[in-house]
C-alpha cells in the first residue's frame, strides 16, 4: 500500500478544466463614414490548464467569418460560432431588475392584504345582514307566547338586535368602502412597478454564442477582444466664425454627428473617428481597349419601313462594342492612411435614433475679406473670406455648416472640402451697401441693345457696383460671354476694363475683374459681344 500511495504521488497533478461563461458588451468602435469596426473586451482570471470560454450574448446578425478574435495571456485553441440553435441562458438579473422584481412582489402584497380587510369588513356586514335576517324571521315564527307582555318584549328586543344589526352592517360596508379607496394609488404603484421592470428587460431576443478553447501556463488574468463590423457613420459639422476687419480671423469649430444602426446600444464606450473607407473602392479601375472604327452613313429609310422594323429590334438586336465609359465622379486622396479623431469621452450612442454630435476642436486661420458680385443674377455682392489651410491635415466636406460674423449668425450653407496647403473661400451673407446692377444697353430703336439679322448678333451690357457705405471694397465680379466648339459660330467680345482672370477655374468663357470701389463710388464694367453663324442656321 505504501509503494502505492508513494507511486500516485509521485504523477503529475492534472490542471483543472473549467467552463468560463463571460457576458459582453462593446467597449470601442471606430467610426467611418460608412460603417464601424466595433470591438467588446472583456478580462477575466482563469486557473492553469485547458478551459471552455463560452461568450453568449453576442448579436444575433453577427457573421462568424467577419468576427476576429484575439488574446492575451494564454494560448487561444479552436472557436466555435453559433447563429442558430443557441442554448438557453441562465437569469442573470442586474441589482436594477432584481430591485424592480422586489418592487412587484411589495406592490402585490400590498393589494392582498387590502383585498384581505376588504374581505373581513363584508364578512362583518353579511354576518349582521345574517342576524337581521334571522331577527325578521321570529315574527312567522308559530311556537310564539300568546300573552301580550311576552309578544311586547320580543318585538321590543327585534327592534333593538335588528337596528343594531343594520348598524353594524352598514358600519362594515363603510369601512370596506374605506379600505378599497386605497386601492387605485396600490394598482398605480403596481403597473408602474411592472413597467419599469419591462423597460429594464427588452423582449428577448435572438443572440448568437462564441464558444473558445483557451489554455493558460499558469493562473492568471486574460483578456479576450473580439472585432466585427457593424452599421455606423458620422460626418463633419463646422460652425464658422469671421471675427475682425483688417487683419481678420476665421476661427472653425468642428463638430462630428454619430450615428449607428448595429442593434444593440453603445455604453461608454470609446469612439474614434476616421477618415477612411473601408467600404469603398480599394482597387484602381482596368483601362481597357478603345475601339474607333469608321463607315458609311446609313443611307435614309422611309418610316414604313422603319415602324416595321421595330417590333423585331430587340430580339434582333446586333451586337457592339461596349461604350467607353467617362468616369465624372471626383475621387480626392491624402497621402497615408487617413486622419483619425479620438472623441475626449466615451459615449452612449442609442441605436436606430438621431445622431448625437460631438466637438473635436477648434482651429484658427488669418483670412483675408473681400466681396464677390454677379451682377447678371444678384443685386448686392456678397461677402468672402479666403483662407489657406496650415495645418497638416485635410478640412472635410460638410453638407451644411453655421456661419457667424463675430457671435451673429449669418446663415447656413455647404463647406467644400479644403487640403492640407490648400486654399477655401467662405461666403458670409450679403452685403447691402454694395448694390450691384446689369444693364443691357439700347443700339437700336425697340431692341433693348440687341441688333439681330439671319446670321448675326450683338450686345452691349454694363456692369455698375455702387458702394454706399463707408468702407472701401476689393470687390470680385464676375461675369460670363458665349463659348463655342463649333467652327462655323464665330464669336468675338471686348471688355472695359480688360478682366484679371478668363476662364476662371477652368470655365470657359467665365471673367474676373478685380476691383477697389471706394466708399461713395461706384465702378463700371461693360462689355460688348458679336456671335456670327451661316445662313441657314438657327443659334442655340
Amino acid at each position: 500500500m505504501r509503494i502505492v500511495a508513494a507511486c500516485l504521488l509521485s504523477l503529475p497533478t492534472v490542471a483543472q478544466a473549467d467552463t468560463f461563461t463571460l457576458a459582453s458588451a462593446p467597449t470601442a468602435a471606430v467610426v467611418y463614414g460608412y460603417g464601424a469596426q466595433v470591438t467588446r473586451e472583456v478580462a477575466f482570471t482563469v486557473p492553469a490548464g485547458s478551459h471552455e470560454v463560452i461568450l453568449p450574448d453576442l448579436p444575433a446578425w453577427m457573421q462568424g467569418d467577419m468576427l476576429r478574435v484575439s488574446l492575451d495571456g494564454a494560448r487561444l485553441g479552436a472557436t466555435q460560432f453559433r447563429s442558430s440553435a443557441v442554448p438557453p441562458r441562465p437569469d442573470t438579473d442586474s441589482a436594477a431588475v432584481t430591485s424592480a422584481k422586489d418592487r412587484i412582489k411589495a406592490a402585490e402584497r400590498a393589494i392582498t392584504d387590502l383585498e384581505d380587510r376588504v374581505a373581513e369588513a363584508r364578512l362583518a356586514a353579511a354576518a349582521a345582514e345574517a342576524k337581521v335576517g334571522f331577527l325578521g324571521a321570529l315574527g312567522t315564527n308559530e311556537g310564539l307566547p300568546s300573552d301580550v307582555t311576552t309578544l311586547s318584549d320580543i318585538a321590543r328586543m327585534v327592534e333593538t338586535e335588528t337596528l343594531a344589526a343594520r348598524q353594524a352592517a352598514l358600519a362594515a360596508q363603510q369601512r370596506a368602502r374605506d379600505i378599497e379607496r386605497d386601492r387605485e394609488d396600490l394598482d398605480k404603484e403596481l403597473n408602474d412597478a411592472k413597467a419599469a421592470l419591462a423597460a429594464l428587460t427588452p423582449p428577448p431576443k435572438e443572440v448568437s454564442q462564441l464558444t473558445l478553447s483557451v489554455t493558460a501556463e499558469a493562473e492568471g488574468e486574460l483578456t479576450l477582444s473580439l472585432s466585427y463590423p457593424v452599421d455606423a457613420g458620422w460626418r463633419p459639422v463646422y460652425d464658422l466664425y469671421l471675427r475682425g476687419d483688417d487683419p481678420s480671423t476665421l476661427e472653425i469649430v468642428r463638430g462630428a454627428m454619430i450615428a449607428q444602426y448595429s442593434g444593440e446600444n453603445w455604453e461608454d464606450v470609446a469612439v474614434t473617428l476616421s477618415t477612411l473607407a473601408p467600404a469603398s473602392q480599394i482597387r484602381p479601375s482596368v483601362v481597357a481597349p478603345q475601339l474607333r472604327r469608321i463607315e458609311e452613313p446609313e443611307p435614309p429609310r422611309p418610316m414604313a419601313s422603319l415602324r416595321k422594323e421595330s417590333g423585331s429590334m430587340d430580339a434582333a438586336a446586333p451586337v457592339m462594342e461596349s461604350a467607353v465609359r467617362f468616369d465624372d465622379s471626383v475621387a480626392t486622396s491624402f497621402d497615408g492612411p487617413g486622419v483619425t479623431y479620438t472623441v475626449a469621452r466615451p459615449l452612449d450612442l442609442a441605436s436606430g435614433v438621431d445622431a448625437t454630435r460631438v466637438n473635436l476642436d477648434q482651429l484658427s486661420f488669418d483670412a483675408r475679406r473681400y466681396a464677390h458680385a454677379a451682377p447678371a443674377f444678384d443685386n448686392t455682392a456678397y461677402l468672402m473670406a479666403e483662407f489657406t489651410n496650415t495645418t497638416q491635415e485635410p478640412l472635410l466636406a460638410a453638407n451644411e455648416a453655421a456661419l457667424y460674423i463675430d457671435n451673429t449668425l449669418v446663415g447656413r450653407a455647404p463647406f467644400p472640402q479644403v487640403p492640407a496647403g490648400g486654399e477655401g473661400d467662405v461666403p458670409f451673407g450679403p452685403i447691402e451697401d454694395l448694390q450691384v446692377s446689369y444693364t443691357i444697353l439700347n443700339q437700336s430703336e425697340g431692341d433693348r441693345g440687341i441688333i439681330s439679322r439671319s446670321n448675326a448678333q450683338r450686345q452691349q451690357v454694363r456692369m455698375d457696383i455702387e458702394n454706399l457705405g463707408r468702407t472701401d471694397w476689393e470687390v470680385e465680379v464676375q461675369a460670363a460671354v458665349p463659348y463655342t466648339i463649333q467652327d462655323d459660330l464665330i464669336i468675338k467680345w471686348s471688355a472695359a476694363p480688360e478682366p484679371d482672370e478668363t476662364n476662371v477655374e477652368d470655365q470657359r468663357g467665365v471673367l474676373q475683374w478685380n476691383i477697389d470701389v471706394a466708399a461713395g463710388e461706384t465702378g463700371e464694367i461693360e462689355i460688348q459681344q458679336e456671335l456670327n453663324w451661316p445662313d441657314g442656321m438657327v443659334l442655340r
